[in-house]
């Protein structure tokens, strides 16, 4: 009796050993090939395995992906007399797959003509041996390639969803099974679902798939070893976010940024952008919206130009600054402005200095911030509606008095609120703005809240600015 009882208990060990090893996350392992090299000359003939290392560092910087090391993927290939570059079809990445025991391969071409380099990149599925996604970048300066390369490997990223578990709630905050080895981030937002009625084939009575019933949406805020705590932005009806339910990693809209590039003579004149916080930087990434640029050099006229940037547009301003001493006292000071795309043909126009925008205010010493704060302040000011966001949750959630953080917090809801934009990062950063005004507890941000109230193009928008005045 003791012995049947002593195997009953191994045998009972020996099936819970694979069920909690299912359990445990297991990264999606891929293979990146080199690049293929095509069109004009290159500067560098090893562009293709450049850009095959930057999304290397990409992808295990995520932390959710096992990518194959270099070296490894070498050794295999050449054993089996397979080429390391470029563009494979289905089939010969089936083969590759299979020998490098990968799910996925990455792979593709680095194109070059005239000053436009573009990356193009397919993602197969060896399984299938299918093109499952195809993401492509384009860039007039080499200089910038390997930032817009780290956000095409964003998109990528964007195919594989992380999912889990709530598997705590409480109050207004869940716990998810989520944890470090996930690649999870704070800051990442997740759908939560619920299962519905199962779906079934009408003939065979095959399960096809289970309803997915969306109950609410949820924001990592802290993350552990083996578990995320996360903060419920949005629920279907109270409490409809509950234990057991599935959630999903959002998957990110289409980047929106268009990205700015100013050529100027002489060569070394200073560019700065007057309407946003951060400093200049050749190709830098920008909402849409209107900008104002200042160009100066020493015996030069200083000159101003506005623009607008569309969604996704790459504008190249084209500046050429006049002598100083080449004009008479009282002439109006002037500049030749080019603006283009690449694929349109430059036009020239002449416009008069204006003054400088009202927004670029002048700002409150900075000096009795703490580091934390001062971080705060420099999201604020920064273009990036993700940053803007996150500054404000934590102002509020620091129970902040500082006078300058919620100055910040003002203008850039004023510079952003009136953009009629579909993009529910930027209506969700806007909504996190006026919540932080309405935290302040200041009377002086009622009139921002109203003017807010009553001009904002979105419904939720004004119904956070109502929610916010209602507070002072």
């Amino acid at each position: 009796m003791r012995r049947c009882t002593r195997l009953l208990y191994l045998l009972t060990i020996a099936l819970l050993i694979p069920f909690c090893a299912s359990a445990e996350f297991k990264k999606t392992k891929i293979a990146v090939l080199d690049f293929q090299l095509q069109g004009e000359e290159f500067e560098n003939k090893d562009m293709g395995t450049i850009v095959a290392e930057w999304f290397i560092t990409a992808m295990v910087r995520e932390g959710r992906f096992d990518v194959v090391e270099r070296r490894m993927l070498e050794k295999i290939l050449g054993e089996q007399k397979l080429a390391m570059t470029g563009v494979v079809d289905a089939s010969s990445a089936t083969q590759i797959g299979k020998l490098l025991g990968v799910k996925v391969i990455i792979t593709g071409s680095v194109m070059k003509f005239r000053d436009i380099t573009e990356i193009n990149a397919r993602i197969i599925d060896v399984e299938s041996a299918s093109i499952i996604a195809a993401e492509n970048i384009k860039s007039g300066a080499t200089e910038g390639l390997q930032v817009m390369v780290v956000e095409m490997s964003q998109k990528i990223m964007k195919n594989f969803p992380l999912e889990g578990y709530v598997v705590n709630r409480s109050s207004d905050s869940v716990t998810l099974d989520l944890g470090i080895r996930t690649g999870v981030k704070t800051g990442m937002q997740f759908i939560v679902f619920k299962e519905g009625q199962v779906i079934k084939h009408p003939k065979t009575g095959e399960v096809l798939d289970v309803e997915r019933i969306q109950t609410g949406t949820v924001t990592i805020t802290e993350i552990m070893q083996k578990i995320c705590k996360a903060q419920i932005d949005e629920e279907v009806s109270p409490g409809s976010v509950d234990y057991g339910q599935l959630v999903k990693s959002l998957v990110e809209t289409k980047s929106r940024e268009g990205r700015l590039y100013v050529n100027v003579t002489p060569e070394g004149a200073k560019i700065r952008i007057l309407n946003i916080g951060p400093q200049y930087t050749r190709g830098m990434a920008l909402p849409p919206g209107a900008y104002t640029v200042e160009v100066s050099a020493p015996g030069y006229v200083t000159a101003i130009e506005k623009l607008a940037l569309e969604i996704n547009e790459e504008k190249t301003l084209n500046v050429q600054l006049v002598a100083s001493t080449s004009l008479p006292a009282r002439a109006t000071a002037a500049v030749a402005k080019k603006e283009s795309n690449p694929s349109q043909e430059a036009s020239t126009e002449t416009f008069k200095q204006p003054p400088p925008p009202p927004l670029a205010a002048k700002q409150e010493p900075r000096s009795s911030l703490s580091s934390e704060q001062t971080k705060y302040l420099h999201q604020l000011d920064s273009g990036n509606i993700r940053d803007q966001r996150d500054a404000a949750r934590l102002i509020i959630k620091s129970a902040s008095t500082d006078q300058v953080l919620f100055d910040a917090v003002e203008r850039a809801l004023l510079r952003g609120y009136k953009l009629e934009s579909s993009d529910r990062d930027h209506v969700d950063a806007m909504s996190w703005l006026c919540k932080a005004l309405g935290a302040s507890g200041r009377s002086k941000y009622r009139s921002t809240l109203s003017r807010v109230a009553n001009d904002a193009p979105h419904k939720k928008l004004k119904g956070y600015a109502e929610k916010s005045l209602n507070q002072l």
